[in-house]
Protein backbone atom coordinates (compact mmCIF):
# COMPACT_ATOMS: atom_id res chain seq x y z
CA UNK A 1 0.00 0.00 0.00
CA UNK A 2 1.72 3.43 -1.16
CA UNK A 3 0.20 6.93 -0.71
CA UNK A 4 1.49 9.94 -2.05
CA UNK A 5 -1.27 12.47 -2.91
CA UNK A 6 -1.75 15.02 -0.59
CA UNK A 7 -4.54 17.84 -1.05
CA UNK A 8 -5.83 20.44 0.94
CA UNK A 9 -9.11 19.75 1.59
CA UNK A 10 -10.29 18.67 5.12
CA UNK A 11 -9.53 14.38 5.30
CA UNK A 12 -12.81 12.73 6.51
CA UNK A 13 -11.80 10.25 8.85
CA UNK A 14 -13.23 12.08 11.46
CA UNK A 15 -15.51 15.29 11.17
CA UNK A 16 -12.65 17.87 11.09
CA UNK A 17 -13.13 20.18 14.25
CA UNK A 18 -12.53 24.25 13.84
CA UNK A 19 -9.70 25.61 15.85
CA UNK A 20 -12.36 27.77 18.30
CA UNK A 21 -13.46 24.13 19.64
CA UNK A 22 -10.35 22.30 19.62
CA UNK A 23 -7.23 24.51 20.66
CA UNK A 24 -4.26 24.06 18.50
CA UNK A 25 -6.30 22.61 15.12
CA UNK A 26 -5.67 26.17 13.88
CA UNK A 27 -1.65 25.17 13.63
CA UNK A 28 -2.48 22.76 11.04
CA UNK A 29 -3.21 23.15 7.74
CA UNK A 30 -7.28 21.69 7.00
CA UNK A 31 -5.99 18.35 5.57
CA UNK A 32 -3.95 17.30 8.26
CA UNK A 33 -7.31 17.72 10.60
CA UNK A 34 -8.12 14.13 10.50
CA UNK A 35 -9.17 13.83 13.80
CA UNK A 36 -12.63 15.25 15.49
CA UNK A 37 -10.24 16.85 18.03
CA UNK A 38 -7.12 18.32 18.95
CA UNK A 39 -5.95 18.92 22.66
CA UNK A 40 -3.00 20.25 24.67
CA UNK A 41 -0.09 17.46 25.16
CA UNK A 42 0.49 17.36 28.74
CA UNK A 43 1.82 13.77 30.00
CA UNK A 44 1.80 13.23 33.52
CA UNK A 45 5.14 12.74 35.15
CA UNK A 46 6.54 14.86 32.26
CA UNK A 47 5.12 18.14 31.73
CA UNK A 48 8.70 19.51 31.67
CA UNK A 49 8.79 18.44 28.78
CA UNK A 50 5.68 19.95 27.23
CA UNK A 51 5.70 23.41 25.97
CA UNK A 52 2.32 25.61 25.36
CA UNK A 53 2.39 24.93 21.58
CA UNK A 54 2.31 20.80 21.80
CA UNK A 55 -0.62 19.44 20.70
CA UNK A 56 -1.72 16.10 19.90
CA UNK A 57 -4.82 14.96 17.59
CA UNK A 58 -7.29 13.01 19.46
CA UNK A 59 -10.96 11.16 18.87
CA UNK A 60 -12.82 13.04 21.28
CA UNK A 61 -12.12 16.23 23.57
CA UNK A 62 -10.24 14.53 26.31
CA UNK A 63 -7.62 15.78 28.92
CA UNK A 64 -4.06 13.85 28.27
CA UNK A 65 -4.07 13.11 32.26
CA UNK A 66 -7.51 11.16 31.96
CA UNK A 67 -6.41 9.43 28.22
CA UNK A 68 -2.75 8.69 30.00
CA UNK A 69 -5.01 7.26 33.19
CA UNK A 70 -7.02 4.68 30.95
CA UNK A 71 -4.10 3.72 28.92
CA UNK A 72 -1.99 2.54 31.92
CA UNK A 73 -4.81 1.26 33.55
CA UNK A 74 -5.80 -1.06 30.30
CA UNK A 75 -2.00 -2.39 30.33
CA UNK A 76 -1.86 -3.04 34.20
CA UNK A 77 -5.09 -5.08 33.95
CA UNK A 78 -3.89 -7.20 31.23
CA UNK A 79 -0.43 -8.04 32.34
CA UNK A 80 -0.22 -11.91 33.14
CA UNK A 81 -3.59 -11.84 32.15
CA UNK A 82 -4.33 -11.30 28.75
CA UNK A 83 -3.10 -10.40 25.13
CA UNK A 84 -2.83 -6.39 24.56
CA UNK A 85 -0.36 -5.31 22.12
CA UNK A 86 1.01 -2.11 22.01
CA UNK A 87 2.58 -0.46 18.72
CA UNK A 88 4.11 3.01 18.18
CA UNK A 89 4.00 4.81 14.58
CA UNK A 90 5.94 7.27 13.48
CA UNK A 91 7.80 8.84 10.66
CA UNK A 92 9.83 5.40 10.24
CA UNK A 93 6.78 3.37 9.74
CA UNK A 94 5.07 5.77 7.89
CA UNK A 95 7.53 5.87 5.47
CA UNK A 96 7.54 2.65 4.98
CA UNK A 97 3.86 1.77 4.11
CA UNK A 98 2.97 4.76 2.43
CA UNK A 99 6.55 6.30 0.85
CA UNK A 100 7.86 9.80 1.03
CA UNK A 101 5.11 12.52 1.78
CA UNK A 102 5.02 16.11 0.38
CA UNK A 103 6.72 18.45 2.77
CA UNK A 104 4.51 20.17 5.27
CA UNK A 105 2.14 22.79 3.83
CA UNK A 106 2.97 25.08 6.71
CA UNK A 107 6.84 25.79 4.97
CA UNK A 108 6.33 28.11 2.59
CA UNK A 109 6.46 27.30 -1.22
CA UNK A 110 10.15 27.83 -1.81
CA UNK A 111 11.39 25.54 0.94
CA UNK A 112 8.91 23.18 0.08
CA UNK A 113 10.40 22.90 -3.43
CA UNK A 114 13.78 22.24 -2.35
CA UNK A 115 12.18 19.88 0.17
CA UNK A 116 10.71 18.14 -2.48
CA UNK A 117 13.99 17.81 -4.62
CA UNK A 118 15.72 16.19 -2.20
CA UNK A 119 13.00 13.72 -1.64
CA UNK A 120 13.59 12.92 -4.88
CA UNK A 121 17.42 11.94 -4.82
CA UNK A 122 15.88 9.75 -1.85
CA UNK A 123 13.29 8.02 -3.88
CA UNK A 124 15.96 7.22 -6.23
CA UNK A 125 18.42 5.70 -4.21
CA UNK A 126 15.67 3.78 -2.26
CA UNK A 127 15.26 2.29 -5.59
CA UNK A 128 19.01 1.17 -5.64
CA UNK A 129 19.59 0.27 -2.30
CA UNK A 130 16.48 0.12 -0.61
CA UNK A 131 16.10 1.29 3.10
CA UNK A 132 18.32 1.70 6.00
CA UNK A 133 16.76 2.98 8.74
CA UNK A 134 18.42 4.17 12.35
CA UNK A 135 16.81 4.56 15.53
CA UNK A 136 20.41 5.82 16.89
CA UNK A 137 23.18 6.26 15.89
CA UNK A 138 24.90 2.60 15.03
CA UNK A 139 21.46 1.31 16.04
CA UNK A 140 19.48 -0.32 13.01
CA UNK A 141 15.67 -0.26 12.99
CA UNK A 142 15.04 -2.12 9.73
CA UNK A 143 17.21 -2.54 6.47
CA UNK A 144 14.74 -4.00 3.29
CA UNK A 145 15.35 -3.67 -0.46
CA UNK A 146 13.32 -1.74 -2.48
CA UNK A 147 11.47 -5.38 -4.10
CA UNK A 148 11.37 -6.50 0.15
CA UNK A 149 9.50 -2.43 0.33
CA UNK A 150 6.85 -2.91 -2.08
CA UNK A 151 5.93 -6.40 -1.11
CA UNK A 152 5.47 -6.00 2.52
CA UNK A 153 3.70 -2.83 2.94
CA UNK A 154 0.46 -3.72 2.24
CA UNK A 155 1.18 -7.05 4.48
CA UNK A 156 2.74 -4.83 7.27
CA UNK A 157 -0.83 -2.17 6.77
CA UNK A 158 -2.76 -4.87 7.55
CA UNK A 159 -0.75 -5.94 10.59
CA UNK A 160 -0.54 -2.66 12.01
CA UNK A 161 -4.37 -2.03 11.69
CA UNK A 162 -4.88 -5.56 13.34
CA UNK A 163 -3.18 -4.11 16.57
CA UNK A 164 -5.75 -1.78 16.23
CA UNK A 165 -8.45 -4.13 16.62
CA UNK A 166 -7.31 -6.49 19.43
CA UNK A 167 -4.46 -3.61 21.23
CA UNK A 168 -3.64 -0.06 21.26
CA UNK A 169 -1.69 2.13 18.16
CA UNK A 170 0.76 4.39 19.69
CA UNK A 171 0.28 7.09 17.05
CA UNK A 172 2.21 9.94 16.13
CA UNK A 173 -0.07 12.61 15.53
CA UNK A 174 1.40 15.34 17.97
CA UNK A 175 1.93 18.45 16.34
CA UNK A 176 3.59 21.85 17.33
CA UNK A 177 5.29 24.81 16.20
CA UNK A 178 7.60 23.26 13.73
CA UNK A 179 6.77 20.22 11.40
CA UNK A 180 8.07 17.21 11.71
CA UNK A 181 5.78 14.52 10.92
CA UNK A 182 2.27 15.94 9.93
CA UNK A 183 2.31 15.78 6.27
CA UNK A 184 2.06 11.77 6.94
CA UNK A 185 -1.41 12.42 8.05
CA UNK A 186 -3.76 12.92 5.34
CA UNK A 187 -2.03 9.16 4.25
CA UNK A 188 -2.56 8.13 7.84
CA UNK A 189 -6.19 8.64 7.18
CA UNK A 190 -6.34 6.98 4.24
CA UNK A 191 -5.15 4.29 5.69
CA UNK A 192 -7.69 3.75 8.51
CA UNK A 193 -10.34 4.37 6.22
CA UNK A 194 -8.90 1.38 3.99
CA UNK A 195 -8.77 -0.89 7.16
CA UNK A 196 -11.97 0.36 8.29
CA UNK A 197 -10.17 1.10 11.20
CA UNK A 198 -11.98 3.67 13.87
CA UNK A 199 -9.84 5.24 16.42
CA UNK A 200 -10.97 5.99 19.83
CA UNK A 201 -9.07 6.72 22.87
CA UNK A 202 -9.05 3.04 24.03
CA UNK A 203 -7.27 1.96 20.84
CA UNK A 204 -5.65 4.70 19.90
CA UNK A 205 -3.07 6.86 22.27
CA UNK A 206 -0.41 9.41 21.60
CA UNK A 207 2.90 8.09 20.15
CA UNK A 208 4.71 8.88 23.57
CA UNK A 209 2.79 7.94 26.49
CA UNK A 210 4.31 4.68 25.19
CA UNK A 211 7.80 6.20 26.10
CA UNK A 212 6.03 7.84 29.40
CA UNK A 213 4.73 4.31 30.66
CA UNK A 214 7.96 2.44 30.36
CA UNK A 215 10.28 5.58 31.74
CA UNK A 216 8.17 7.04 34.13
CA UNK A 217 6.79 6.01 37.77
CA UNK A 218 4.18 3.28 36.04
CA UNK A 219 6.97 0.53 34.62
CA UNK A 220 7.80 -0.66 38.21
CA UNK A 221 4.17 -0.78 38.73
CA UNK A 222 3.61 -3.12 35.99
CA UNK A 223 7.17 -5.00 35.70
CA UNK A 224 7.27 -5.55 40.00
CA UNK A 225 7.47 -9.36 40.64
CA UNK A 226 6.56 -9.69 36.97
CA UNK A 227 8.21 -12.05 34.83
CA UNK A 228 9.27 -9.95 31.93
CA UNK A 229 10.40 -11.59 27.98
CA UNK A 230 12.54 -9.12 26.09
CA UNK A 231 12.42 -9.61 22.19
CA UNK A 232 15.21 -7.70 21.34
CA UNK A 233 19.00 -8.24 19.46
CA UNK A 234 21.01 -6.56 21.84
CA UNK A 235 24.11 -8.93 22.99
CA UNK A 236 27.48 -8.97 25.57
CA UNK A 237 27.17 -6.01 27.61
CA UNK A 238 24.39 -4.60 26.46
CA UNK A 239 22.25 -6.74 26.68
CA UNK A 240 23.13 -7.36 30.62
CA UNK A 241 22.43 -3.61 31.03
CA UNK A 242 19.02 -3.35 29.68
CA UNK A 243 18.08 -6.52 31.78
CA UNK A 244 19.54 -4.99 34.89
CA UNK A 245 17.47 -1.82 34.18
CA UNK A 246 14.49 -3.97 33.90
CA UNK A 247 15.33 -6.05 37.31
CA UNK A 248 16.12 -2.67 39.26
CA UNK A 249 12.73 -1.92 38.16
CA UNK A 250 11.37 -4.27 39.83
CA UNK A 251 11.00 -7.23 37.57
CA UNK A 252 11.24 -11.14 38.94
CA UNK A 253 12.74 -12.52 36.10
CA UNK A 254 14.12 -11.05 32.75
CA UNK A 255 14.26 -13.71 30.03
CA UNK A 256 15.41 -13.02 26.60
CA UNK A 257 14.51 -14.27 23.15
CA UNK A 258 17.00 -12.66 20.13
CA UNK A 259 16.45 -11.33 17.00
CA UNK A 260 17.85 -9.73 13.94
CA UNK A 261 19.41 -6.74 14.49
CA UNK A 262 18.07 -5.11 11.02
CA UNK A 263 15.66 -7.72 9.59
CA UNK A 264 13.46 -8.77 12.20
CA UNK A 265 10.70 -8.81 9.87
CA UNK A 266 11.58 -12.16 8.15
CA UNK A 267 12.26 -13.86 11.90
CA UNK A 268 10.47 -16.81 12.81
CA UNK A 269 10.15 -16.55 16.61
CA UNK A 270 10.56 -20.12 18.68
CA UNK A 271 8.80 -19.54 21.81
CA UNK A 272 8.86 -23.18 22.62
CA UNK A 273 12.18 -22.15 23.85
CA UNK A 274 11.17 -19.67 26.35
CA UNK A 275 11.74 -21.14 30.23
CA UNK A 276 8.38 -20.32 31.48
CA UNK A 277 5.42 -17.96 30.11
CA UNK A 278 6.46 -14.68 30.82
CA UNK A 279 4.04 -11.79 31.89
CA UNK A 280 4.75 -9.29 30.34
CA UNK A 281 6.47 -8.53 27.05
CA UNK A 282 8.61 -5.77 25.87
CA UNK A 283 9.94 -5.62 21.91
CA UNK A 284 12.14 -3.74 20.08
CA UNK A 285 11.94 -4.91 16.45
CA UNK A 286 12.58 -1.82 14.61
CA UNK A 287 10.19 -1.26 11.74
CA UNK A 288 9.68 -4.52 11.18
CA UNK A 289 7.92 -5.23 14.02
CA UNK A 290 4.51 -5.79 12.93
CA UNK A 291 5.82 -8.88 11.30
CA UNK A 292 6.00 -10.04 14.64
CA UNK A 293 3.27 -9.34 17.04
CA UNK A 294 1.23 -12.07 15.33
CA UNK A 295 3.82 -14.28 16.18
CA UNK A 296 3.82 -13.20 19.75
CA UNK A 297 0.27 -13.24 20.51
CA UNK A 298 0.14 -16.95 21.55
CA UNK A 299 2.34 -15.86 24.34
CA UNK A 300 -1.67 -14.62 25.44
CA UNK A 301 0.37 -10.99 27.49
CA UNK A 302 0.59 -7.56 26.91
CA UNK A 303 3.84 -6.78 24.04
CA UNK A 304 4.58 -3.23 24.27
CA UNK A 305 6.72 -2.14 21.91
CA UNK A 306 9.38 0.04 23.83
CA UNK A 307 11.82 1.36 20.91
CA UNK A 308 14.41 3.96 22.08
CA UNK A 309 13.33 3.05 25.79
CA UNK A 310 15.94 -0.05 25.27
CA UNK A 311 19.14 2.19 24.37
CA UNK A 312 17.79 4.61 27.83
CA UNK A 313 17.87 1.60 29.71
CA UNK A 314 21.06 0.10 28.11
CA UNK A 315 22.73 3.22 28.60
CA UNK A 316 21.49 5.79 30.81
CA UNK A 317 23.23 8.85 29.16
CA UNK A 318 20.74 8.77 26.18
CA UNK A 319 17.77 9.38 27.96
CA UNK A 320 18.75 13.25 26.72
CA UNK A 321 18.24 11.75 22.73
CA UNK A 322 14.43 11.67 22.84
CA UNK A 323 11.79 13.41 23.99
CA UNK A 324 10.11 11.55 27.21
CA UNK A 325 13.18 9.59 27.99
CA UNK A 326 13.23 11.64 31.49
CA UNK A 327 10.46 12.03 33.97
CA UNK A 328 10.23 15.72 36.04
CA UNK A 329 11.67 14.35 39.19
CA UNK A 330 14.95 13.69 36.81
CA UNK A 331 14.78 16.31 34.17
CA UNK A 332 17.53 18.68 33.71
CA UNK A 333 16.62 20.69 30.06
CA UNK A 334 20.33 22.55 30.17
CA UNK A 335 21.29 18.29 28.79
CA UNK A 336 18.71 17.81 26.74
CA UNK A 337 20.08 17.28 23.05
CA UNK A 338 17.00 16.81 20.75
CA UNK A 339 16.02 20.23 21.12
CA UNK A 340 18.18 23.16 19.38
CA UNK A 341 19.19 26.14 21.73
CA UNK A 342 16.34 28.81 21.01
CA UNK A 343 13.70 25.31 21.59
CA UNK A 344 15.43 24.83 24.99
CA UNK A 345 14.86 28.33 25.65
CA UNK A 346 11.20 28.11 24.47
CA UNK A 347 10.84 25.45 27.16
CA UNK A 348 12.32 26.75 29.81
CA UNK A 349 9.87 29.85 28.93
CA UNK A 350 7.01 27.55 29.32
CA UNK A 351 7.98 26.25 32.22
CA UNK A 352 8.86 29.34 34.47
CA UNK A 353 5.20 30.60 32.67
CA UNK A 354 3.25 27.81 34.52
CA UNK A 355 5.27 27.49 37.64
CA UNK A 356 4.60 31.47 37.72
CA UNK A 357 0.79 30.39 36.91
CA UNK A 358 0.46 27.54 39.74
CA UNK A 359 2.05 30.12 42.16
Amino acid sequence: MKIDAQGDSAVQHGQPTTSAQSPGMDLLPPSYRIMPASVPFRVPGFAGQSRATDFVLAPEPIECAAWFGRFVDRVSRAVGRSWLPVCRMSDGEFTLLFGLQPPSLRYPPARRLRMRLRQAVGIVRRRLTGLRAHTAKGVSSGAMSYAEIRGLAPVMAREYAAVARSGILGLHLSYGKTPFQEQFFPAISRWLADEAVTLTPDNYVPFYFVYALLRGTAFPQIVSGRRVLVVHSADGGKREAIAAAIRAAGAREVDWLAISASRAFADRLDLATLPARPDLCLLGAGIGKARLFGQLEPLGVPCIDAGFSFEAWADPDKQWDRPYMTPDSLLDVSRIRFLSEAEKADLTASLAARGSSAG
